[in-house]
């Protein structure tokens, strides 16, 4: 009897135990990290943070010398304008003057920079049949540098005829840009301003712009007075396709259609000064490069040869 009763009780041992083997087996284990929680909700971007964004990384630093705003079209979304030195590798490829040419050019203007004791002088500007007829000067940096200052590099209200700071005379820039005051003194680029008269622009159509590198005469193709908004002083263009379209909105601009067309590979002289009525507002002069000397009539080639010798 006893002996049944300890059979029995084994038995009760061994189920109780493969019960608690089943619950152990079937029991779930804690993820090791907790419990899991759902994902947090992302709010959508706007359009308008995607616009406010764009415009705060391509907005220029404080350090940058300004520019003028860039005119866009509506037919074709334009991307930030280029304007800073380091993308100038993305600009119209230019070409740099004959090396052999540099000295020949540079030995005429030694005398006008002996008589300054100027080096930034880089060139000579001369409308025939006009007052216009000044060295030119450079400066790096900026362009208020030299509208404040004269050649001897003093502190002058009519300061100086200027080639814009991200131009370069060791380059063949598409677009080069010349800075005068207009002074009622008729001095400097007093004399743009008599373009409005139709007469008086069919008589003047010749500029000679010379400097260390190269003698050029430039036909002028377009005048027009302007507010600041529309940027004719863009210097680097992102394609030639870009650097076409500004002159032809310059040309579209002008008071009289001369019927020159601006091409691949033509060269521009642009001609700036302020227009004394109205505040920002602007007379341009642009003109192009004549490439064919033999097309430049006889007197004007004789002075463009001599330009820089004889100023006085």
């Amino acid at each position: 009897m006893n002996k049944m009763k300890f059979i029995a009780k084994m038995a009760l041992s061994f189920t109780l135990m493969a019960c608690l083997i089943a619950l152990v087996a079937l029991q779930v284990e804690p993820h090791p990290e907790g419990p899991q929680s759902e994902p947090p909700e992302i709010a959508p971007v706007t359009k308008a943070q995607i616009v406010l964004e764009t415009a705060d990384e391509t907005k220029p630093s404080a350090t940058e010398p300004p520019r003028e705003a860039t005119e866009t079209t509506a037919t074709e979304p334009e991307t930030a304008e280029i304007t800073t030195k380091a993308a100038e590798t993305e600009a119209v490829e230019t070409t740099n003057p004959p090396a052999k040419a540099k000295r020949e050019y540079q030995i005429q203007f030694d005398r006008l920079r002996g008589i300054y004791s100027n080096e930034d002088i880089i060139g000579i500007v001369k409308i025939p049949g006009t007052v216009v007829y000044y060295p030119v000067a450079h400066h790096d940096a900026n362009n208020e540098y030299y509208l404040e200052r004269n050649l001897y590099k003093n502190k002058s209200s009519a300061g100086s005829i200027c080639l814009d700071y991200e131009n370069s005379v060791d380059r063949r820039d598409p677009n080069t840009v010349l800075y005068g005051h207009q002074m009622y003194s008729n001095s400097m680029f007093h004399t743009i301003s008599y373009y409005a008269d139709k007469n008086f622009f069919e008589a003047h159509r010749y500029v000679i712009f010379n400097t260390i590198y190269e003698d050029n005469v430039w036909e002028v193709f377009a005048f027009f007075k302007t507010d600041v908004s529309f940027n004719y002083i863009k210097v680097f263009f992102r394609s030639e396709r870009d650097f076409l379209e500004l002159a032809a909105q310059m040309k579209s601009r002008s008071l009289y259609d001369t019927g020159i067309e601006i091409k691949e590979g033509d060269r521009i002289l642009t001609l700036s000064t302020c227009t004394n009525i109205e505040q920002d507002t602007r007379y341009v002069l642009v003109a192009r490069m004549v490439k064919n000397k033999s097309e430049i009539p006889e007197e004007i080639a004789e002075l463009m040869k001599s330009a820089a010798m004889d100023f006085k």
